[in-house]
């Protein structure tokens, strides 16, 4: 299995290392094909087999075009709202030993969307309800942020509950949460 592994790698490797000539045409600001031009979007299907062509399996699989697409969930989409319940009670155990959690969110609603300029980081502003478990409700601010997760692969949450904001991350009251 090593082997074959090995020939693989070797394989790849020659292939990024011998591109096609017409690969080696000047790109952008005359680098000679070393940057990967964004006039299109790497990875649709219309042209896989320029993006295989050009930067080769590796360069598919790897790298992502830089251009944000614009694409963030939903404010009342659950997987952002779990991983807000996830963090809050991972939070307060682990830093304020406290076993407070949020049991659910109710009146979620959008706030806005991109509000500073279109050529950011889209982000979606919201906000909610949050009922803890020690049965009082306090207003959560969050915002959805496109790529921003681990890595850039996913997308990322940044979120604030109003009066447990202990580190002052969002100080004051979470106004820094909200846009």
């Amino acid at each position: 299995m090593r082997p074959r592994l090995l020939a693989l790698l070797v394989a790849l490797a020659a292939g990024l290392a011998h591109a096609p000539a017409e690969a080696q045409t000047a790109g952008p600001r005359g680098l000679n094909g070393t940057t990967w031009t964004t006039s299109r979007v790497p990875g649709d299907l219309a042209g896989l087999g320029e993006d295989l062509r050009m930067r080769g399996v590796a360069g598919v699989l790897l790298f992502r075009d830089p251009r944000y697409q614009n694409q963030l969930l939903p404010c009342d989409d659950s997987a952002a709202l779990e991983k807000i319940q996830r963090r809050f009670a991972e939070k307060e155990e682990r830093f304020w030993n406290s076993r407070l959690t949020i049991r659910g969110f109710d009146h979620v609603r959008l706030v806005t969307t991109n509000p500073y300029n279109q050529n950011l980081i889209p982000r979606r502003f919201c906000t909610a309800r949050a009922v803890l478990s020690d049965g009082r409700v306090r207003r959560v601010d969050y915002a959805i942020l496109e790529d921003q997760g681990i890595i850039g692969a996913t997308y990322g949450v940044e979120w604030c509950v109003t009066g447990l904001d202990r580190g002052r991350s969002f100080d004051p009251s979470c106004r820094m949460a909200r846009p």
